[in-house]
């Protein structure tokens, strides 16, 4: 009972500093924060089915994943389309997904390591009040609900091997499904999951597997009536790496400017005012695409279909990167470094409050790991090669802040294990 009053107190200390957040910052009322989300989703309820204007034409898109949009297509419905109501709406909901987010983690702490309550409380206390994860919520972005399809999909997993019965497999790889249809790059806990039920438990992976193969093939099978070609989820994969790596590039999709300094408000008045001003900051940072892409290039690629435009794109990158061939590498070990610390080409990562903490969550964990003991870092070994296999894909591709959203559960997990194990190592390293 003692547990349970914990675990409800840390989901309403969540739910409540979101909403907090939400209401000081008043992001929803910030204009143009909706980006391709939006559109798409003004676009469903003006009875133009899943659409949007991408790289010179407008049209049927697989350019994004459909879970996010459908959901601020809801709250379109519900408060107007693109409105701060509707906003308003939209970022609530994503402060009760934080609350749920929290619930997840504690589970998780308490399936892998029952015989240390307090890794769970303490995890689940980082998850609540870490200042990315709360400041999420406040964003019309597919972060604060992917970050929780991808726990839930870990704890399920957990769950479904302790049972060992066809339900809990079922039922993990549908998050799965619903994890890659939210973000596609998520998919990558594939192995980690696969990992996790073992050379025991092929049937489980075969179950994990064929569920979540079932949930996107209806996305799929849309794709190919829509592009005439077989699309995976998101028909974006060469432009984001065109975006990453062409030779204007800094490794992300946004532009570097000296510009943006004057954006930046140095002692606002209010904490609305110093959000305001990173959005400012933000706006103005713009996207490759910006100076990359003539007029030309916009009309070449409107007599493309959609995958074609981004092949083009991904062409375009590779000649750009075969022409100075050593700076691939380069743009790569940045684009790691952006990743486990901060996005440099990003306005809203100068915000000191970011850097510290994205810089103590990441000492807490890497200590934590290596505090932890073997016995331990064994059963969080899945959570760790999938946070590789995404470190590596970004490194490789694009990066940016959000993208590291999703593995921050976990390291809060890791930080809170080395935090207990600390006093009495000797229980775990057997």
């Amino acid at each position: 009972m003692r547990a349970r009053g914990w675990t409800t107190a840390l989901v309403l200390i969540a739910v409540l500093v979101r909403i907090a957040a939400v209401l000081v910052l008043r992001s929803h009322t910030v204009p143009r924060s909706t980006f391709e989300h939006g559109e798409i989703a003004a676009n469903l309820l003006a009875g133009k089915g899943f659409s949007v204007k991408f790289l010179g034409a407008e049209g049927p898109t697989s350019q994004q994943a459909p879970i996010y949009p459908v959901l601020v297509a809801g709250a379109y419905a519900i408060g107007g389309v693109g409105t701060p109501r509707a906003l308003l709406l939209l970022q609530i909901g994503q402060a009760l997904m934080g609350g749920a987010l929290v619930a997840v983690v504690i589970g998780l702490g308490r399936v892998v390591a029952p015989e240390r309550p307090r890794i769970a409380l303490i995890a689940g206390a980082i998850a609540a009040l870490h200042p990315t994860l709360v400041y999420a919520a406040t964003h019309v972005q597919v972060a604060s609900l992917a970050t929780l399809l991808l726990a839930s999909t870990f704890l399920f997993a957990h769950r479904a091997k302790a049972k060992d019965d066809r339900r809990g497999p079922l039922l993990c790889g549908f998050l799965l499904g619903l994890t890659a249809l939210t973000d596609p790059i998520l998919g990558l806990a594939a192995p980690g999951l696969m990992g996790m039920m073992g050379r025991k438990r092929l049937a489980s992976s075969g179950l994990i597997a064929l569920a979540a193969a079932l949930t996107v093939a209806p996305w799929i099978v849309r794709n190919y009536f829509v592009h005439h070609e077989l699309v995976l989820i998101k028909s974006s994969f060469g432009y984001a790496f065109w975006q990453g790596n062409c030779s204007l590039s800094e490794g992300t999709d946004k532009v570097v400017r000296a510009s943006i300094d004057s954006f930046l408000v140095k002692k606002p008045a209010s904490l609305k005012e110093w959000n305001e001003s990173l959005w400012a900051a933000r706006h103005e940072a713009g996207y490759i695409d910006d100076i990359a892409l003539t007029k030309d290039d916009y009309r070449t690629m409107s007599a493309m279909s959609e995958p074609e435009r981004s092949r083009w794109l991904m062409r375009w990158a590779l000649a750009d990167l075969r022409a100075e061939p050593s700076r691939y590498p380069r743009l790569c070990l940045r684009r790691l470094r952006y990743f486990v610390f901060w996005d440099e080409t990003n306005p809203k990562t100068r915000s000191p409050v970011y850097r510290v903490s994205q810089l103590t969550l990441t000492i807490a964990a890497v200590s934590g790991w290596l505090l932890m003991g073997a016995s331990l870092r064994r059963r969080w070994g899945p959570m760790m090669l999938v946070t590789v296999l995404i470190a590596l894909f970004h490194s490789s591709t694009i990066v940016s802040a959000r993208f590291h959203l999703p593995i921050e559960p976990f390291m809060a997990l890791w930080a809170a294990g080395g935090m207990v194990q600390a006093p009495s190592s000797k229980n775990l390293t057997s």
